[in-house]
């Protein structure tokens, strides 16, 4: 566990209309976590994560009417966001690791009016280990399909989306000599 409060100056931030505000001042503090668990001599669960304010700490008219504020978050910055993974090992050289991520709400103005709910992620890992020089692994992004934005915030008076990928494999073989 780690606890943190630090404060930040001439920062460049980039507003909504994309345009660089410089000289801001910030302030973030929270806590970071993770713990794991051997359930099993075959299973594990990990959990890690973060809770955190980040905050403007100026105040700012900036040109395309966005107003900065001291004391209000930091637009697309969530307070949490959490990975849960469950490993799976039923024999050496081999492992199966469902891995699900959470991003929390978070505002997505300057002003702190408009709220973006966050996502929700589940990934999975498979590798094995056939020999000591060869390695296989496959790993599903995004398992469910959800359809949730990277970053999403409210920029020239309207929602913006970054979508995320869709469901995408990637399969990789590794071979080393020894």
């Amino acid at each position: 566990m780690a606890l943190f409060a630090q404060r930040k100056r001439d920062v460049i931030l980039r507003d909504a209309n994309g345009f660089n505000v410089t000289g801001g001042r910030t302030r973030h503090e929270g806590v970071e976590a993770e713990i794991g668990w051997q359930a099993l001599p075959t299973l594990r669960l990990d959990v890690a994560g973060t809770y955190a304010r980040h905050r403007y700490d100026f105040d700012a008219a900036i040109e395309g009417g966005e107003t900065i504020v001291k004391g209000r978050d930091i637009d697309t910055a969530p307070r949490q966001m959490w990975t849960t993974t469950l490993t799976w090992s039923p024999r050496e050289h081999w492992q199966t690791a469902l891995e699900w991520r959470r991003v929390g709400a978070y505002f997505a103005d300057a002003a702190n009016t408009r709220r973006h709910p966050g996502h929700d992620v589940a990934h999975l890992r498979v590798s094995a280990q056939p020999s000591s020089e060869w390695r296989v692994s496959l790993e599903i992004e995004n398992l469910t399909d959800a359809r949730y934005a990277d970053r999403a915030d409210f920029a020239q008076g309207d929602w913006r989306y970054f979508p995320a990928r869709g469901p995408s494999a990637f399969v990789t073989v590794e071979w080393r000599r020894e």
